[in-house]
């Protein structure tokens, strides 16, 4: 039997071997009694669920946290946080044997009933909770929580070291490699892998390396940059440079199942050797500014009467950015055959030459042109001189879609570390 009650009283029967408590019926609202051997620990009034035998002997008592008077009072006499509260305790106390029901923890409601006299245990048992959980929100501590497992390898300090290394000029290093290098400088083993993971965390990629060339002047490279930014927003700009082609290249990358080769045919020769002559410009659309494919090798004569197809654009004096190779500038061979050098050949229209530092190429814009001119150009696998010409106009006619300013831009703030962007078309 089992009854909503709070125990009134206890007295000792007459032979001194029982203990006879009354009760309350909370339901009935009638006083009754039930026998025990022991007594039994209770507060005075306390509310509860009290189960007892047949022959009104106890069982057990749990403890119900409603206060009964006020709820007979009725609803409106009971703040809003108060029926939220009797709601929840009555709800744990209906269907606890059925199912598990997890409270979230509400920092103001533990208060209340802390401050009611409700013990540690009995929150964790009403939230469902650790009861050091409980304790640990009424007792913050003020330390840092320390974290579990062995303490770390890699510090702040190795990282820094891991940093440098990989920062140095002589950039292509394996894992293994910096695995070795940090071990002997901390006198403690680390593996490759753990080197793999700090890589990841730090947002340190495997990429394709650019190289410098080792007779590159960085400080005059970068005083050609700092001018031509000056220069850019003013005037238009020309750039030019030559590229080889051969029709058996046929594209590097495709598609398989992971596990297994991306397995396709072609010539085991790349053919003849072709050479594309193109010169672009700052225009944000139609920057092409012209372009021929040559069968042979590219010399002098032919690159003089290339420049003299390019014309200027607009009615403002032009800069013109090319390389100062021999055959860009072949004085003699020029000399010889009484024609003008090449800067007297393009001031006649109104053309600048401003020759790109030496050992430089990733400041030409043209160079970036050339990486979609190949990729397209592979795509429609080209066998022949036709073949290749027409898959080059078609690459060519999608090139002047771009915005080829972006080119130009892109090469002028090569040094500046804060625009230092993946390029693309």
């Amino acid at each position: 039997m089992e009854y909503l009650a709070k125990i009134l009283d206890k007295k000792r029967t007459e032979n001194f071997n029982l203990w006879k408590y009354e009760f309350l019926n909370i339901k009935t609202d009638q006083t009754d009694y039930f026998y025990y051997d022991k007594q039994i620990s209770y507060k005075p009034n306390a509310n509860g669920r009290l189960e007892l035998t047949r022959d009104k002997l106890f069982k057990s008592f749990k403890w119900e946290l409603i206060d009964t008077d006020r709820k007979g009072r009725g609803e409106q006499s009971l703040t809003d946080f108060e029926r939220q509260s009797i709601s929840n305790i009555e709800k744990i106390a209906n269907d606890h044997r059925k199912k598990q029901i997890k409270l979230s923890l509400d920092p103001q409601h533990l208060k209340s009933l802390r401050q009611i006299g409700i013990s540690y245990k009995n929150l964790a048992t009403i939230y469902q909770r650790s009861e050091r959980t409980i304790y640990r929100w009424f007792n913050p501590s003020l330390e840092p929580l320390k974290k579990r497992g062995k303490k770390p390898k890699i510090t702040e300090e190795v990282v820094s070291l891991l940093r440098a290394y990989i920062d140095n000029d002589d950039n292509p290093k394996t894992q293994q490699e910096m695995a070795d290098y940090l071990s002997q400088q901390i006198g403690q083993r680390i593996s490759r892998q753990t080197i793999g993971r700090w890589l990841t965390k730090l947002g340190i990629t495997r990429k394709k390396l650019t190289y410098y060339y080792t007779e590159l002047d960085e400080k005059k490279a970068e005083a050609f940059n700092e001018e031509i930014k000056l220069l850019l927003p003013q005037f238009p700009f020309i750039a030019l440079d030559e590229c080889s082609f051969y029709p058996n290249l046929w594209p590097r990358f495709g598609y398989s199942l992971k596990g297994t080769r991306a397995v396709s045919k072609r010539p085991s020769h790349k053919g003849k050797h072709y050479t594309l002559l193109l010169a672009i410009s700052n225009l944000k659309e139609k920057g092409v500014v012209h372009w021929k494919l040559f069968k042979e090798s590219v010399n002098w004569e032919i690159f003089y009467n290339f420049l003299e197809k390019i014309n200027p654009i607009g009615d403002k004096k032009n800069y013109l950015l090319m390389d100062n190779s021999s055959i860009h500038t072949a004085p003699d061979k020029r000399e010889e055959a009484k024609v003008p050098n090449v800067r007297e050949q393009m001031a006649k229209k109104n053309i600048e030459i401003r020759f790109v530092t030496t050992y430089a190429p990733m400041l030409n814009p043209t160079e970036l042109c050339f990486n979609l001119l190949r990729q397209q150009t592979e795509k429609q696998r080209p066998k022949s001189y036709e073949e290749l010409k027409n898959a080059i106009e078609k690459a060519i006619e999608l090139l002047n879609t771009k915005d080829l300013s972006k080119c130009f831009w892109h090469c002028a703030n090569y040094f500046d570390d804060d625009k230092k962007t993946k390029f693309k078309l």
